[in-house]
């Protein structure tokens, strides 16, 4: 059954354990030696592969009808964390912050001043002035 918790930062987790034996001709040590290696190019992903070993695992080193624990976790914050074509679409200040820069300087300096580019600018500003939004009294993100 999967399951949900959370992580340090609160972000979601979604995992799953099962039990795993390994291929005829292969040993267990095998097997965590090749999910070691898959395990690295997953955890970019925000996949997780841990190994549980039980408290007779830990004495004896034996694992129990040659099966191993596993747990899979996917941490929801590497999916979803705005990058590549989807970026988020709001800078660190406020449209009235901005309104207020851009009467005393010109558009090249108020668009490094509010973190977008030029293009991004007019965009920003012709929607917000349509909206009747453009003004000193708007605390939104630009």
């Amino acid at each position: 059954m999967i399951e949900k918790a959370k992580d340090s930062f609160g972000y979601d987790i979604l995992y799953h354990g099962f039990k795993m034996a390994p291929k005829d001709g292969e040993t267990i040590e095998d097997l965590k030696r090749d999910f070691e290696l898959i395990a690295g190019k997953l955890k970019a992903c925000g996949i997780y592969v841990h190994f549980l070993e039980s408290g007779a695992q830990k004495r004896t080193g034996k694992h129990k009808d040659n099966f191993i624990n596993v747990e899979v976790g996917i941490h929801e914050h590497h999916r979803t964390r705005g990058a590549g074509w989807f970026k988020k679409k709001e800078t660190k200040v406020t449209v009235s912050e901005v309104f207020k820069y851009s009467s005393g300087h010109n558009t090249r300096e108020t668009a490094e001043f509010a973190g977008v580019s030029v293009r991004t600018l007019y965009t920003r500003k012709t929607a917000l002035k349509k909206a009747d939004k453009w003004n000193e009294d708007n605390m939104n993100q630009f």
